[in-house]
């Protein structure tokens, strides 16, 4: 039964790092139970940093500092001020990559910034480890120079990772055995670095079908690619597509938004499908790999948007909010509608809703927004887990304390939590 209206209590758990300004899909839980989440900047002199919440203790604990990490720290060059990926456990392990924070925006366009004066070049983006057990990092090397890398799957049985870099879009295969690394070379024309018919915006979810080990992604004009393992070359999937009428229509060539790009996607192991989102639209779909066939489901958008037949607000790329639940049976989406006016006066530009949807009932659910004791909204997020205690945990944008209608004070990006709906 939807509750749109409905308070859902969060519990902040502060980190103190004041330059955090973003998280995107950089928050998993790991076989020891805790939480594990890098919080970003955008800051030209700063890096990011990984942190540790473990609730059997509720302790947060810094890890490490990206710069630091990749032996950056001090080196004058533009930071590695993002993780933009989850973290992918192998064999005790954790993997994650890392990302530019610092770059320009024009027309909705992310691009590189120019190198300011008394600074080095972006080195480009690292593969990373974190052993579980033992608490030490390891630097696996850069992708591409001066590339990030913007998406990133592991493959766990095969012992390989990959990734998309940012922003030309280049294939990187990382085998974790050997220690060897190759570049494919450009999977969507020249990315967020080309201009006109060559722009595509980059997935930033990329899917892996266990049984093959072939790797799925789109494009922003609608194709479904993957990297087939057994040729070991990336290719166009025949016979499905993503541009719907359903999803809307975009100009894959014009920056600002995803395109037909799905947002997130996850894999259901007893359905053997994967089960995906596309932006704005908040259409929830199915994909079928080995058939293959895409099957639109229903909108997970906040009850409020989706009954006026609005896009989702607030970010231009959606959310990376995806996830199934414990049962096996109900996906979980972190949504926005389009905010409210407070008990105190002030207008608060979005609201985290939590929204459900149920695969055997196909029964939907807004369950209401999520709100802090001290009456502040989280405005986005972009990260979301699940813990057998029956806690949420994500990372969203949250409203600076005290700040009035006319605030122009930052937000601060950090950890919550929030119970499961009942």
């Amino acid at each position: 039964m939807s509750t749109p209206n409905a308070v859902i209590p969060a519990r902040l758990h502060a980190s103190g790092f004041e330059k955090s300004d973003s998280n995107f899909y950089s928050l998993s839980l790991a076989s020891d139970g805790n939480v594990y989440y890098t919080l970003c900047s955008h800051d030209l002199n700063t890096h990011g940093r990984v942190y540790r919440y473990e609730p059997s203790t509720d302790r947060v604990t810094l890890l490490g500092d990206l710069g630091e990490l990749t032996g950056e720290a001090g080196r004058k060059t533009i930071p590695q001020g993002k993780s933009h990926v989850p973290f992918f456990e192998c064999d005790g392990k954790l993997y994650f990559c890392t990302q530019y924070g610092f770059f320009q925006s024009s027309g909705g366009k992310e691009q590189v910034a120019a190198v300011p004066e008394g600074y080095k070049p972006y080195p480009g983006g690292h593969f990373l480890s974190y052993d579980l057990a033992g608490g030490q990092f390891e630097d696996l090397g850069i992708g591409v120079p001066e590339q990030g890398i913007i998406s990133m799957q592991l493959d766990p049985v095969r012992k390989r990772m990959y990734g998309l870099t940012w922003p030309i879009g280049c294939f990187l295969v990382y085998d974790i055995s050997e220690r060897a690394l190759r570049n494919l070379g450009k999977a969507c024309r020249d990315g967020e670095a080309g201009e006109g018919e060559t722009y595509l915006c980059l997935c930033r979810s990329l899917g892996l079908w266990p049984e093959t080990g072939d790797i799925y992604f789109t494009t922003a004009d609608g194709e479904i690619r993957r990297y087939v393992l057994a040729r070991d070359l990336v290719e166009t999937v025949a016979g499905v597509h993503m541009k719907r009428d359903i999803f809307g229509a975009w100009d894959p060539h014009r920056p600002g938004h995803q395109g037909y790009n799905w947002r997130d996607l996850l894999w259901h192991e007893r359905e053997r499908v994967f089960y995906g989102i596309h932006p704005k639209s908040a259409h929830l779909f199915r994909l079928n790999p080995a058939a293959p066939r895409l099957t639109v489901l229903d909108r997970l958008c906040a009850q409020e948007v989706r009954e006026n037949g609005q896009f989702e607000p607030y970010h231009p790329y959606g959310y990376l909010s995806l996830r199934l639940g414990l049962d096996g049976r109900t996906i979980h989406y972190l949504t926005s509608s389009y905010g409210l006016t407070a008990e105190d006066g002030r207008s608060v530009k979005a609201t985290v809703h939590l929204v459900t949807y149920h695969l055997c009932t196909g029964e939907y659910a807004d369950h209401g927004v999520v709100r802090l004791p001290d009456g502040r909204y989280p405005l986005m997020a972009q990260t979301l887990a699940i813990h057998p205690n029956g806690k949420f945990y994500s990372c969203p944008w949250i409203e600076s304390p005290r700040a009035g209608a006319d605030s122009k004070a930052p937000c601060q990006c950090d950890l919550i939590s929030f119970d499961a709906p009942s």
